[in-house]
């Protein structure tokens, strides 16, 4: 086996200012893409950021981001074996240190079939409260029953504490991941002076936590 040493290239997939390349489709909590900064600092300057609150009644509640192509470099990403490059992102949270967050790389057209529509799994524990801090997502497992490749990722999935019942409030920023396949790939762009309300659930979805491996139901 070889072990991957090459650095694939990265792309902000959503910071939160007006540059985007995803869509929010589904979620089970309370979701605000444009909420005010709760706390300004060295770790994260912006004025911006999402705002999302955990539904306490589903164990595994999620959100899912539509990707406008399919990732690249995933195969670097996903393996045990080197220094694999990690999946980042930003967050502030009141909930206690320790507290997972997870990564599902998948396909949309998967829908909600856990395993199959999951290629991969990305975890990181927060370690302070009430402070920016920015996590590094490292690779947990391909779950068992995956039909999903590394060359059908178009959809990621994000998870706080799953497998819990509690009603925590995150701000998350700078969503950072692999580039598009496909390089003719174009931003969403967040048209200037539009307000968005929080958005209450669309859909209830399915995911699951890393450590284990069957299907999960959103209960």
């Amino acid at each position: 086996m070889a072990i991957f040493s090459q650095t694939p290239q990265t792309v902000i997939l959503d910071n939160f200012e007006g540059n985007k390349s995803i869509r929010y489709t589904e979620r089970t909590g309370v979701l605000d893409s444009l909420a005010k900064n709760p706390k300004v600092d060295s770790v994260n300057k912006s004025q911006k950021c999402a705002l999302y609150v955990r539904n306490g009644a589903k164990k595994f509640d999620n959100v899912k981001m539509e990707l406008p192509g399919k990732l690249a470099d995933i195969n670097l990403y996903a393996t045990y074996l080197g220094i694999p490059p990690k999946l980042k992102m930003k967050i502030y949270t009141s909930a206690p240190p320790g507290t997972l967050v997870e990564i599902l790389l998948g396909n949309k057209l998967g829908n909600n079939d856990y395993p199959a529509g999951t290629n991969s799994q990305y975890q990181a524990y927060t370690t302070v409260s009430d402070a920016w801090e920015q996590l590094e997502f490292k690779f947990s497992q391909i779950p068992q029953g995956s039909e999903t490749s590394t060359s059908q990722i178009d959809q990621l999935t994000l998870l706080f504490n799953p497998n819990s019942s509690n009603s925590d409030t995150y701000y998350f920023d700078d969503i950072t991941g692999p580039t598009f396949t496909d390089q003719k790939t174009t931003q969403v762009e967040t048209p200037p002076n539009v307000t968005q309300k929080p958005e209450a659930p669309k859909k209830v979805s399915t995911s699951k936590k890393g450590a284990t491996t069957k299907k999960i139901t959103g209960k």
